[in-house]
């Protein structure tokens, strides 16, 4: 066996000669890396990726041809520099929204606009993508803030489509796809949730969750058969994205009673208010001023489902009574409503106002015809009237039953009169409170986290064990990379600090009070790498268990990766590829310094997407697993003391039990290496700890077999991770 540092003199001679080859192949391949690096080799490289992976799938590494991206990549002149950081406890990591709308985002402020808002507020990206408008001719998209985190894109296509009546065409399917290409690219769109509005979407949404794994949510509003306009094409494709989605969320119970049968993930999201926006701005104002007599409000669009003789009848019944129509007139008959003195048709007015004209509103109308789509329409509006604690009148619609005791139902013109003489007449405390109380129980701000919670059960949980001791600012940018760059939703960190006497204790409890999903142990002494690891995993609750280093930076999009190729259920353990590692799983970088290492990462990975590769070891400075393996093989060997060969340990057991190990090439993360053994290199202990551990390891497995780089092939190295 190689002793270390002559192992080291070895390769350093062996990485000087192959500079000299390095220098010659890059002006040779300087010309390709150009081209891939141009726009459209970008734009395209997801087409080319969904392509390969219908004809090949998404497998080991032998049956995609090495590109000459995978070797570009020149060392780092020198160590990464470890900065002194401060501790930031904020979960800034969210996957983005690819909210695939059916409206623009102007067009009025109810539920999608309500919901992404909420995304948005709580620290989404939302890409609210509309299929009515198309960005300039040779742009790829136009992207417009709308508000903050909100970004309304128009996508490139072929030609405009009617997408009510059916879906995209092929030739539009491929340009929209070339065109979130380039949105995906631009925006550093890593992970993301596509949530569909309209059947229309849904084979762009499939292709991007063949492409990257991004996940499928339909927001089913309304009951589309029946609803103007819309075509067969389109209620057909709207039976497979229910039956294909990954979930599926209503707003009505009449639509889950519907759809729940057809899809298992199917939840019930009700409609909501912004109650604290209306109650605060529903003050006296002059918005109608000079009116005599009560006031009769309705606000909303003014569609084919509104009874448009009910409500002239009522005017011509009750000409004393303002009539007061708020909203965009999408019908060319109204009934003669237009020439009623005691009717004003307002039209469309801001968001911002609905609450000036609900203060006027002595009682307020949802004066629905009564069919299939009415029917299972939970009314935005009613909250909203509510929140005021507005008496409403209301056909009888079967979805506002469940409110039966706090609002009038009416039809025919005789029991609308009656009910509104009973609504203007009120003067019931005990109702009024009653009503904004409901209000105040169904905010937007409930749903959002009804929403959330539905979305987050989609993803496995990853339960995510951090070891530490001493090397404080180590385990800050850890952590603090985790929490930043971790968009995968579902997710908990654990860490065990082995008896740090650095100030890491105090940092940690400062963790465990500002992340209320962390936990935090705090051993009294040094109990070893892999007994602080197995305490860990007897905390962790997580379908897949990851164990990370605290000399490790993880850069966004870094766990998604690793999960999906654990779907593979022949694959047990899964690694990354890193900077710095003895064996295959290290990789030649460029960047120089911390800020630059997800910029490295996006490139390397996008070049490997989908790639691993089975390797005889996976060092533990990052290796994930099913929790089915930790229950077959059991919890890392403990009797290796503070560290060193229980990785290789427990690679073996797991290849023992039928299992493989494979490093993931398109997840990357940054490893300091050595942090807990450097300083025991110069007393000799870390020789003999090497030693020690050795012989124990070759006692359950045979000799050990020295490790290699990819890069510096017939080089034996002793480098433990």
């Amino acid at each position: 066996m190689l002793k270390l540092d002559s192992t080291l003199i070895d390769r350093d001679a062996a990485l000087a000669q192959r500079d000299a080859a390095i220098h010659e192949r890059d002006i040779a391949l300087a010309k390709v890396d150009f081209l891939q690096n141009t726009r459209s080799w970008r734009f395209t490289r997801p087409l080319r990726s969904l392509f390969r992976w219908m004809r090949y799938g998404f497998s080991a590494t032998q049956e995609f041809p090495e590109t000459a991206a995978a070797i570009v990549y020149p060392t780092a002149p020198e160590p990464l520099p470890n900065p002194e950081v401060e501790p930031d406890f904020t979960t800034k990591g969210h996957l983005d929204i690819l909210c695939f709308a059916n409206i623009e985002w102007a067009a009025r402020f109810q539920r999608p606009q309500q919901l992404m808002s909420q995304f948005a507020s709580n620290g989404y990206r939302v890409f609210y993508i509309v299929p009515s408008s198309v960005p300039e001719q040779g742009q790829p998209y136009r992207l417009t803030s709308v508000a903050p985190n909100i970004f309304e894109v128009a996508l490139q296509r072929d030609v405009q489509e009617a997408y009510y009546e059916k879906t995209v065409t092929p030739e539009n399917h491929q340009a929209l796809l070339l065109a979130m290409t380039a949105l995906v690219a631009d925006m550093q769109i890593r992970t993301a949730l596509s949530v569909v509005h309209i059947a229309y979407w849904s084979p762009v949404a499939r292709s991007l969750r063949a492409m990257h794994g991004w996940r499928i949510q339909y927001d089913c509003m309304d009951d589309w058969d029946g609803f103007p306009n819309i075509g067969e094409q389109l209620l057909s494709e709207e039976q497979s994205l229910i039956a294909q989605a990954d979930l599926v969320t209503v707003s009505a119970a009449l639509l889950y009673q519907k759809w729940s049968a057809h899809n298992p993930r199917c939840v019930l999201v009700r409609n909501a208010v912004d109650f604290a926006f209306f109650r605060q701005n529903c003050f006296t104002n002059d918005v109608l001023s000079g009116l005599v007599g009560p006031v009769i409000g309705y606000y909303g669009a003014l569609a084919q489902w509104l009874d448009y003789p009910l409500l002239a009848a009522l005017a011509d019944r009750r000409p004393e009574w303002n009539f007061i129509l708020v909203g965009d007139i999408f019908v060319d008959d109204l009934a003669g409503l237009e020439h009623k003195p005691n009717v004003q048709l307002l039209g469309r007015k801001p968001y911002s106002q609905m609450p000036l004209y609900l203060e006027h509103f002595d009682a307020c109308l949802i004066p629905f015809r009564l069919y299939n789509v009415t029917h299972a329409v939970d009314p935005v509006k009613f909250y909203e009237y509510i929140s005021a604690g507005k008496p409403v009148i209301s056909t009888p619609l079967t979805e506002m039953s469940i409110y039966k005791d706090l609002l009038y139902f009416a039809t025919g013109v005789d029991e609308f009169i009656e009910q509104i003489e009973h609504a203007l007449a009120e003067s019931d405390l005990v109702l009024y409170k009653r009503r904004v109380e409901l209000a105040r129980a169904n905010d937007w701000k409930d749903r959002f986290n009804s929403m959330q919670l539905a979305i987050v059960g989609l993803y496995e949980k990853v339960s995510i064990v951090l070891v530490t001791y001493n090397n404080l600012n180590l385990t800050v940018q850890c952590v603090n990379s985790i929490l930043r760059n971790t968009a995968w939703p579902n997710y908990q960190l654990i860490v065990v600090d082995n008896g740090s006497q650095d100030g890491t204790g105090d940092y940690l409890e400062r963790l465990r009070q500002e992340v209320p999903t962390a936990k935090v142990i705090l051993n009294p002494d040094n109990r070893g790498f892999a007994a602080a690891n197995n305490q860990g995993l007897r905390e962790a609750d997580g379908d897949i268990l990851l164990l990370l280093n605290n000399d490790t930076v993880v850069p966004d999009g870094w766990l998604e990766p690793l999960v999906r190729h654990l779907r593979d259920p022949s694959v047990g353990l899964v690694g990354p590829v890193t900077n710095a590692v003895g064996n295959e799983a290290k990789v030649e970088v460029s960047y120089t310094d911390i800020q630059q290492i997800q910029d490295f990462a996006d490139r390397y990975t996008e070049a490997h997407k989908g790639r691993s590769f089975d390797i005889s070891m996976l060092a533990m400075f990052c290796i994930a697993f099913r929790r089915g393996i930790l229950e077959e093989v059991g919890y890392l060997d403990e009797a290796f003391g503070i560290g060193m060969f229980e990785d290789d340990d427990y690679s073996r057991r797991v290849q023992a039990a039928g299992y493989r190990t494979v490093c993931a090439e398109d997840a990357f993360i940054h490893h300091y290496g050595q942090a807990s053994f450097r300083k025991l290199i110069a007393s000799g202990e870390y020789q003999a700890l090497w030693d020690k551990n050795q012989a124990y390891f070759e006692s359950k497995w045979g000799t050990w077999q020295a490790h290699v780089h990819r890069a510096e092939p017939g080089i034996e190295t002793q480098e433990k991770g």
